[in-house]
C-alpha cells in the first residue's frame, strides 16, 4: 500500500467565499493601542475572499506583516450595526492576508454566523457589493 498524502483541515470553521466589505486599522505599538481616539484617522478599506466563524481572508493594498494585530469594522449588508473585531494575521502573501478573530462580541460573531449561513444556503453568492 502505497502512502497516501492527505490534506487535513486544521479549521474549527469552514470558510464560506463571500465577499464582505471591511474597514481596517494596523495597530503597530503599545502606545498607539493605548490611544484609541485615533484609530479611525488612518483606517484602509478591504474586502474578504473568505470568511469564518474563525477568521477571515482580505485582499488588502498594502503588505500586512504576521502576527500585525488589525483593529476591523465588518460591514453585512443586512445590518445596520457594524461589527467591530481585532484580529491578527496568521499569513500574509502579495495578494492579502489570513487573520484569526481575537476578540469578537458573541452578539457580533451570532450575526456574522447567521450572514454566512445565508450566504451559503445561497451557493455562496457575493451579494455583498460597496
Amino acid at each position: 500500500m502505497q502512502d497516501a498524502k492527505l490534506f487535513m483541515e486544521k479549521r474549527r470553521h469552514a470558510r464560506i467565499p463571500v465577499q464582505i466589505p471591511i474597514r481596517y486599522r494596523l495597530l503597530e505599538d503599545k502606545k498607539e493601542i493605548k490611544h484609541i481616539y485615533g484609530l479611525g484617522k488612518t483606517e484602509k478599506v478591504a474586502k474578504t475572499v473568505d470568511t469564518s466563524l474563525g477568521g477571515m481572508y482580505i485582499v488588502a493594498d498594502q503588505a500586512l506583516n504576521v502576527e500585525s494585530i488589525l483593529s476591523l469594522k465588518i460591514t453585512l449588508p443586512e445590518r445596520t450595526e457594524v461589527i467591530s473585531a481585532f484580529a491578527e494575521v496568521v499569513w500574509s502573501n502579495e495578494k492579502g492576508a489570513g487573520l484569526r478573530f481575537l476578540a469578537i462580541k458573541e452578539q457580533d460573531i451570532n450575526a456574522l454566523a447567521e450572514h454566512l449561513k445565508t450566504v451559503s444556503f445561497e451557493g455562496g453568492s457575493n451579494h455583498s457589493k460597496n
